[in-house]
């Protein structure tokens, strides 16, 4: 594998130094920026010192790209001019952006801007940046002058006010107010941070005159991040306002049985909630707030050790939770939602960043590849759901016709796939997951590859670069489901102890082309369902593996569904059934191929594959499990 070039290296601190120039004047000087009272103990790289190379998460990435280029800036934006009185000809988006839909303006001036400021920061596709900011420009152009931006018109806050039915206004302001805010963080834009403050402005002077009693009833309809984003503009800014509206925007309904570490989650939309966790998150990074830092902690570990399938997902057919311990129960086409997958990434980043440790990383990964990853199909096009019924299939969206909350969180995930590779604190690297990749650290004069086709093989490579001998710590994640993990250095064993973090610390004095290799072995394990013992899936080292159960009356059109997945239209499967004494692996590894499985000791047998892996067939990742006496 041919390394990355010692120019290219070299050059890059100063690309990255122009890249801070590109907007001369600022609203706010760089002095206004709050720092945390609560720093993370370990940072991300910024994004634009992390690339992709060749695999599949480059490979997610590239389609992704193409995407966003496919979605014209005057059919984006059909629906905020219409709004604010201006001329369109352009034919608006269908799906949810369509002109009669109340949800229109989510995509388009949010979750897209997003992606493009994303994409970005993690490619350098300076083509990307601009189609992006001449958006935000034209954007700027249809804010009504007391701040108000929507593609829908003010009135509909009146229905939210009179508590009469709307769907999720503040929703669709949140995820506008976070694509500002991200353009003016990795791209550089001033009008978009502009656009950003007088939109936060606007939303601060219509709760005012509410009384708490009204502003709680009002919460009741789904409003987002609405907390998140005014804490991130008031760290940029340092405008007490956007505190102080971050702090009222706290849904205290849903947050004090958190606070108080009970699991009311039962009956609870998923994703209208999950975004006010991070939000939390944020005030505590801002505020030092504990009761904040007690409900990301409570929630997170309650999510994914109670309402979490076998994939790492969650949410059911209602988009909702269950009780604790019961999803076993409730096995359904439309469960995971993809947007809580994307939503418990970012909480998990933030929990990671407080506390380094493997075992968040392990959550991570285990999302990352069975409920994101896969969730996009070859043309780009993006899911709803990840199903999780026995005989289910993968649903994707068309390119101008579904625009889901789903398409929206998609095209972000796939823009950012950079973003929580590697982590630094003063003196190590946190190598936290196995992709082709390399990362730069100028001010240490490094540069680190990592060579990979993880998770087909069950090893990476790390090579260092550096123009003069350096001393810091690497730490190699130790995955959980790893037991036999072996590091060399330039070909010799090195023992280690893997420290309390889970993390295997090695600290040395580094050279130039000093080579780490970390084999990972993967192993077959039989995964149990909580509350339903008769249940279980299977899992290859990370990958949750799924059942094929054939494409018989499936077609395009079934796999192709702008309105989401349908199973009304084919007869159910049953689900898969095992026989096996307790204890006993009934999966094998198929010799020759890198993910191929199939069942052992069955009347008739199985094949599988990771989750990852299933585009055009039915599925499924549950097996009926019948257990024998041991003779």
């Amino acid at each position: 594998m041919r390394p990355i070039s010692r120019r290219h290296f070299l050059g890059t601190s100063a690309a990255l130094a122009a890249a801070a120039t590109l907007t001369p004047q600022r609203l706010f000087a760089a002095s206004d920026a709050v720092t945390e009272v609560i720093p993370w103990k370990a940072q991300p790289f910024p994004m634009q010192q992390v690339r992709l190379l060749y695999g599949p998460f480059k490979e997610a990435q590239e389609r992704n790209r193409v995407y966003l280029f496919m979605l014209p800036n005057d059919r984006l934006l059909h629906s905020f001019r219409i709004t604010a009185g201006l001329p369109s000809t352009a034919q608006s988006l269908g799906g949810w952006e369509l002109p009669t839909g109340e949800l229109r303006g989510h995509l388009t001036g949010g979750h897209y801007l997003s992606a493009c400021a994303l994409m970005y920061a993690s490619t350098g596709d300076e083509a990307l940046r601009v189609k992006a900011l001449n958006l935000v420009e034209e954007l700027a152009r249809c804010q009504q002058p007391n701040g108000y931006l929507g593609a829908y018109p003010e009135n509909f806050y009146d229905r939210l006010r009179a508590y009469k039915d709307v769907w999720a206004p503040f929703y669709t302001y949140h995820k506008i107010l976070a694509g500002h805010i991200d353009m003016h963080v990795h791209c550089a834009s001033d009008t978009a941070l502009k656009t950003a403050t007088r939109m936060a402005d606007w939303a601060i002077n219509w709760i005012g005159p509410l009384t708490d009693e009204e502003l709680a009833r009002i919460q009741l309809v789904e409003h987002g991040g609405m907390n998140e984003a005014l804490f991130n503009l008031y760290a940029i800014t340092g405008e007490k306002k956007y505190l102080a509206a971050g702090l009222r925007f706290e849904h205290k309904k849903f947050f004090d049985p958190l606070a108080a570490q009970e699991d009311k989650l039962a009956g609870l939309h998923s994703n209208t909630n999950i975004p006010k966790v991070i939000g939390a998150a944020r005030g505590y990074e801002l505020t030092g707030s504990e009761r904040y830092h007690t409900i990301a902690e409570f929630f997170w570990s309650t999510v994914v050790d109670h309402h979490t399938f076998a994939a790492g997902g969650t949410s059911n057919a209602t988009e909702g939770w269950s009780a604790p311990d019961t999803a076993g129960a409730h096995l359904e086409a439309a469960g995971q939602e993809c947007c809580c997958s994307y939503n418990m990434l970012k909480l998990t980043r933030h929990l990671f960043g407080w506390n380094p440790e493997a075992r968040r990383m392990d959550y991570y990964e285990r999302l990352l590849w069975n409920v994101r990853m896969g969730t996009q199909s070859p043309e780009g096009m993006l899911m709803y759901y990840v199903p999780t019924a026995a005989g289910a299939w993968k649903t994707f969206g068309s390119q101008f016709d579904s625009n889901w909350c789903c398409t929206g969180s998609g095209i972000e995930e796939y823009s950012k796939l950079n973003d929580t590779l590697y982590f630094h604190d003063d003196d190590s690297v946190y190598v936290n997951h196995f992709a082709a990749s390399y990362v730069q650290w100028p001010e240490k004069n490094l540069l680190i590859e990592q060579h990979t086709f993880f998770p087909e093989e069950e090893k990476t490579t790390l090579l260092v670069h550096t123009t003069q001998p350096s001393v810091f710590t690497m730490r190699l994640r130790k995955p959980g489901w790893a037991e036999d993990v072996q590091v060399t250095i330039n070909g010799r064993a090195v023992s280690f102890a893997t420290a309390g973090d889970g993390y295997i610390a090695i600290q040395r004095t580094w050279h130039e082309g000093d080579r780490i290799e970390m084999t990972l072995p993967m192993k077959l394990r039989e995964l149990s369902v909580s509350g339903s013992p008769d249940l279980a899936a299977v899992a290859y080292g990370p990958l949750t593996l799924a059942a094929s159960m054939g494409r018989e009356g499936l077609t395009r059109r079934l796999i192709e569904n702008y309105e989401g997945p349908d199973m009304k239209k084919l007869p159910m499967l049953a689900m898969p059934h095992i026989q096996r004494k307790a204890g006993e692996m009934w999966v094998d590894k198929l010799p020759g191929a890198a993910l191929a499985f199939e069942t052992r000791g069955q009347t008739e047998s199985t094949r599988l594959k990771p989750m990852y892996m299933v585009l055009d067939e039915r599925y499924s990742t549950y097996f009926q499990i019948n257990e024998q006496a041991k003779g």
